[in-house]
């Protein structure tokens, strides 16, 4: 694999964030949250779209008054509209978040949206929802419980819970277990990428049997912030997240992940430093195409440090395979 091409899609003096990327339709649409800063109150929601991955442009935002929309995700349902989930953080006239939970709205062009339903549990953090056999499966979590649950079924009908304890700090004694991606096997069988942010820091590698009831779990020994997991068309699994390497610098990379023997191998950085990564990739005419956000252009040092109050912006890279 080679980075062949790397563009800035979108760029402000706000804080662009968190992407996601799918193709719908024959055009490509890549959602992230804009906001004053990293953890500011005020997020939103943008949607860009391109017939040529070259030229971007808004296709739709959503705009809740009172609430930060965090973390889109973007699926198609197998009826064939859009989906976009989000998580949905409510505060008062006092700024007092007052509720949290998680949303789904469908599109059948990616222009207009119908309302919000809620999914999943209040308090729990759904992240990706992955589809397989028209069931899609989600994890959330909860740091104060230290733990995550696997959800299945069909978000627009009933997402209910299919494990309560998937991964947890009391089963499986590691901390803090949280962001996640989850991709099928030819076989059926699910794995899974678990950030953690606790003791080792290390993620997590999750097998499943095909009931997703009876999982495995293996140290990566890696930190991966934000993970995307994409299996391509030749069989190989590779994955996308932030990667710590010390003297501390936070940076995105691609991984291939060798299934065999449980075990990363890095491939390459993306131009990235500050507080960056959350990826989200595709496939397409022998190409990756991966979306994500980073504040390294206006980081005089890229090894410089998080700094949550500086502008990140979003950006579309281009890898041969």
């Amino acid at each position: 694999m080679q980075l062949i091409s790397h563009q800035l899609i979108w760029g402000n003096q706000q804080h662009n964030a968190f992407t996601d990327l799918i193709k719908f339709n024959g055009i490509y649409y890549c959602c992230f949250r804009q906001a004053t800063n990293h953890v500011s109150k005020d997020g939103i929601i943008i949607i860009l779209k391109s017939e040529s991955l070259n030229s971007w442009q808004i296709a739709s935002k959503i705009v809740i008054t009172n609430s930060d929309l965090r973390d889109p995700k973007l699926t198609i349902h197998p009826s064939g509209k859009l989906l976009l989930s989000y998580y949905h953080k409510v505060f008062d006239s006092l700024g007092k978040n007052i509720i949290n939970q998680n949303c789904i709205q469908f599109s059948q062009n990616g222009l207009t949206w119908s309302s919000a339903k809620m999914i999943g549990e209040k308090n729990w953090w759904l992240w990706r929802i992955r589809w397989h056999n028209n069931t899609a499966l989600g994890i959330a979590y909860n740091r104060a419980q230290n733990r995550v649950k696997l959800y299945q079924g069909d978000p627009l009908a009933g997402f209910l819970l299919k494990k309560d304890d998937l991964f947890s700090l009391k089963q499986n004694s590691k901390g803090y277990p949280n962001e996640s991606d989850i991709c099928f096997l030819d076989d059926g069988r699910a794995i899974c990428i678990l950030r953690r942010d606790a003791d080792t820091f290390t993620a997590q590698l999750g097998i499943s049997n095909t009931s997703y009831q009876q999982w495995q779990w293996f140290d990566l020994n890696e930190y991966l912030g934000g993970p995307a997991i994409l299996k391509l068309g030749n069989g190989k699994i590779i994955i996308a997240a932030r990667r710590i390497q010390w003297p501390f610098r936070l940076s995105t990379w691609i991984f291939e992940l060798n299934l065999a023997d449980k075990k990363l191998i890095p491939l390459f950085k993306l131009p990235s430093a500050g507080d960056n990564s959350y990826p989200a990739m595709i496939e397409e005419n022998g190409k990756v195409y991966v979306s994500y956000y980073s504040q390294h252009r206006i980081l005089k040092n890229g090894d410089k440090p998080i700094k949550k109050q500086d502008k990140c912006a979003i950006y579309l890279a281009s890898i041969a395979l």
